[in-house]
């Protein structure tokens, strides 16, 4: 009798516990006029003349929040430059094998990133730089390697009268899909350049819009990892970037200095040297938080062309984890993401600046959740939508979204509303 008793007891207290615990559910917001009545209007008004999606420093990678810039990979092809008697070049047998191993201590050096050597003592932080480049393959593209040969446009020459280092006329004639991808000249300097005791041959290069031309690769026979940091030099240039020695680089953890190639024990070059990648020195291995800064910047905006060089890695989802926001978070830059996104109980999430959304992510506002939207663009950037913006609602607590007249929502499946 007892045991039936304390049974009968046990239902009762599952029957209470059932009927008190309310379900969860949901209200979706599919676009800016939804947000309009499904969300709260902010009324307080920003502070004018700081614009957080241009401020360098919402761009230097977060090595605690490496899910917030995507790996940038730079799609580019080669044009080997030659004489019609192809003497003055690499070989269509060696070129490629060599550019290839090139390219890939360049890549090297962007992961590994020295720390700088600049200012003596300095702490400034060291961070991967997150760029990467891919060799456009394929039989499109000749496997990324073309060789040419013109007598009249193969040579380089970055001084004098005949200087032709600024000048775009090979570019006009050989570039190949320059709209999307990035174009790299290898030349020789010219033979009579060469041949003058006036004239140094050593590795140089430029940054042309789309392109840029590097030189002095071939005939000064050297190891393809010397010439990897001028690769990464005139695409910094590309992405941005000014040299770095002089006070007009926009960047205060690049510090003024006399630019010595290396350390000579002869004064102003007797003392540490420079090892920046935009410097003109024998290492430049060492990039800055603010230079990192400004390249994911140029990458992250859409209307700069250097965008389009980019192996667009963030279309699709990944759904090996969801970014959980527990706590107070705010997003500065503009953001190219592959998960989904659930702000927690009591956490707030405050973005400032574009976000795409993967096809078939969505952002879901918990219970004691809240989405702060403050000149937020929130939209797919692959031609495909998202699921948009769950508020989840359970009892007395609802996930919240407030925004303010600048905030605009896109792209995201069907725009019919859910329920």
């Amino acid at each position: 009798m007892i045991k039936i008793y304390i049974s009968a007891f046990a239902l009762s207290l599952v029957f209470i516990l059932t009927a008190c615990t309310r379900k969860a559910s949901s209200a979706w917001i599919l676009d800016t006029s939804t947000l309009s009545t499904r969300g709260v209007q902010l009324t307080d008004i920003p502070v004018q003349g700081f614009n957080p999606c241009y401020d360098v420093s919402s761009y230097v990678p977060d090595t605690s929040r490496p899910y917030l810039i995507r790996p940038r990979i730079i799609k580019l092809v080669y044009h080997i430059m030659n004489s019609s008697d192809s003497s003055q070049n690499f070989s269509e047998d060696n070129g490629p094998g060599f550019l290839w191993l090139m390219e890939q201590d360049a890549i090297r050096y962007l992961k590994e990133n020295e720390k700088m050597n600049l200012p003596e003592n300095n702490q400034t932080p060291v961070y991967p730089a997150n760029i990467s480049y891919l060799r456009v393959d394929g039989e499109k593209y000749n496997n990324g390697f073309y060789f040419h040969y013109d007598d009249e446009l193969y040579y380089f020459i970055n001084k004098g009268l005949h200087r032709n280092n600024h000048r775009q006329d090979v570019i006009q004639k050989y570039n190949i899909g320059g709209d999307s991808i990035l174009n790299v000249f290898v030349m020789p300097h010219h033979p009579d350049s060469i041949s003058s005791q006036t004239y140094a041959a050593h590795a140089s290069g430029i940054a042309l819009g789309n392109n840029i031309k590097v030189a002095g690769i071939y005939e000064n026979k050297g190891q393809p990892w010397s010439y990897a940091s001028l690769l990464n030099h005139e695409i910094g240039h590309v992405l941005g970037l000014r040299h770095s020695w002089t006070a007009n680089d926009g960047c205060a953890d690049t510090p003024v200095h006399t630019n010595c190639f290396e350390n000579t024990g002869i004064p102003p070059c007797d003392g540490i040297i420079s090892n920046n990648f935009m410097d003109y020195n024998n290492s430049q291995k060492a990039m800055t938080p603010c230079q990192l800064g400004i390249m994911h910047r140029t990458m992250s905006d859409r209307s700069a062309r250097q965008r389009s060089f980019l192996v667009k890695n963030w279309c699709d989802l990944d759904t090996s984890f969801v970014i959980r926001i527990t706590g107070e978070e705010e997003w500065k830059g503009s953001l190219d993401l592959v998960n989904s996104i659930a702000i927690e109980d009591g956490a707030n999430l405050t973005i400032h600046c574009r976000v795409a959304m993967a096809e078939g992510s969505k952002i879901s506002v918990l219970p004691g959740g809240k989405l702060i939207l403050k000149g937020a663009h929130i939209h797919n950037d692959c031609g495909n939508s998202w699921e948009g913006i769950e508020l989840i609602s359970k009892g007395k607590k609802t996930g919240m979204v407030l925004f303010d007249e600048k905030t605009k929502i896109e792209n995201i499946r069907n725009g019919v509303l859910k329920h």
